[in-house]
C-alpha cells in the first residue's frame, strides 16, 4: 500500500478492500493507519517497544540485541510509517516550508510563530 500519491505526494485514501477467499468487497473511504505499512516483524517490535514503555535499554536486556541496532530498527520503522521524531521536523524545516505548511493547513499560525520564536532565541547568544 502506498502512503502517498506517487504523482502529487498527498496522502492516499483506500477506497476498496477485497477478500479473495470469500470474494467479499467493501467500498468506501478508509484512511490507512501508519501501522498498516509495517511487516509482521516490525509490528512485533513496536508491540515489544510499547510493552517496554519505550525503554530501549529494557528491550536490549530482553532480546540481547545491541542498543544501537535497536535504535536503528526504530528509526527505520519511523521512516516506514512516515513519522519523524518529536522536535526534529520543526527544527530542520526551512522558513519557506514552514509557511507552506501553514498555507496547506498542516500546522497552525500559532505553532509556526512559536517555532520561529524558538529559533530566534536559539540563535541569540548570552554574551
Amino acid at each position: 500500500m502506498l502512503p502517498k500519491c506517487p504523482v502529487c505526494g498527498k496522502e492516499m485514501i483506500v477506497t476498496e478492500l477485497h477478500c479473495k477467499r470469500d470474494e467479499v468487497t467493501v467500498r468506501g473511504r478508509f484512511r490507512a493507519s501508519p501501522f498498516d505499512f509495517l511487516d509482521k516483524d516490525e509490528l512485533e517490535f513496536v508491540i515489544l517497544f510499547f510493552r517496554a514503555r519505550g525503554n530501549l535499554k529494557e528491550i536490549e536486556r530482553y532480546t540481547g540485541q545491541g542498543y544501537f541496532a535497536l535504535r536503528g530498527k526504530l528509526e527505520k520503522i519511523l521512516e516506514k510509517m512516515n513519522l519523524q521524531p518529536l522536535g526534529e521536523m520543526k527544527e530542520e524545516i526551512s522558513e519557506e516550508d514552514l509557511f507552506k505548511q501553514v498555507k496547506e493547513g498542516k500546522i497552525g499560525v500559532e505553532e509556526a510563530l512559536e517555532i520561529l520564536k524558538k529559533r530566534k532565541k536559539g540563535g541569540e547568544s548570552d554574551v
